[in-house]
């Protein structure tokens, strides 16, 4: 094997390690686990992705990101906003609205009832 052959495959090798472990998880994950474990590993990698976003941009860069955590929230608050129209049934207004005294709902929530 040729000096030039063996730099190619230290520098692929960890990357073909990531492409095997993503194809395990695409693959194989949701025909073994239960729903449980698979929203769990679901959960786990979305907060991993974020967190080597952050530890990246904070170890190489050397900057405090804070605009990811914003985005970040932003799609939870939107997703929150999905599910609880989703769980009121067309029509109807989330439960923490009307526990506050106000019967309708927002014209701004109105595109979040036809969501991902």
């Amino acid at each position: 094997m040729s000096p030039r052959n063996l730099s190619l495959l230290r520098t692929f090798a960890p990357l073909l390690g990531i492409a095997v472990l993503a194809v395990v998880m695409l693959v194989v994950a949701p025909a073994v686990l239960s729903p449980f474990r698979l929203n769990s590993l679901g959960k786990y990698t979305c907060w991993a992705i974020a967190a080597v976003g952050i530890g990246l941009a904070w170890g190489r860069g050397g900057m405090l990101v804070l605009g990811q955590g914003v985005f970040f929230g932003l799609g939870g608050y939107a997703m929150a906003m999905h599910l609880k129209l989703e769980a009121a049934g067309p029509g109807n207004v989330p439960d923490f609205m009307v526990l506050y005294g106000d019967g309708t709902m927002p014209g701004f929530w109105e595109p979040f009832r036809s969501g991902p």
